[in-house]
């Protein structure tokens, strides 16, 4: 079964923008590697520790992307689930499906009182 990822108005499974931080990168970097080591970074640090805490952060990041791949592939399985046990055709229908049949729920739980009284 296709599953629509396009994130349109209303798709639950839309992935939340990450801003990436600024890595002190120039383009007008020196290419000389003692002015490197002697200037260090942009932070103050000392080149190898920032290097050392973007790979960290970089790690941390993709970790990240990890848990979130993984969460989104368990929401998908229960989005089609859900589509396959209320015989849904779409995802952009799957809100619109239940809604009605909760609606015939209270429906039919209204008539069986009816019948009851």
């Amino acid at each position: 079964m296709h599953m629509d990822h396009s994130g349109g108005p209303g798709s639950p499974f839309t992935a939340p923008r990450i801003s990436t931080p600024n890595l002190g990168c120039e383009h007008d970097a020196p290419h000389d590697k003692a002015d490197v080591q002697s200037r260090g970074s942009e932070n103050g640090q000392p080149l190898p520790a920032h290097v050392a805490s973007i790979v960290a952060e970089n790690h941390e990041l993709r970790a990240e992307v990890e848990r979130l791949r993984a969460e989104r592939a368990r929401m998908c399985d229960i989005q089609t689930r859900l589509m396959e046990a209320i015989g849904c055709k779409s995802p952009d229908r799957l809100v619109h499906d239940v809604r009605n049949v909760l609606n015939e729920r209270e429906l039919y739980r209204a008539l069986a009182d009816t019948i009851q009284d």
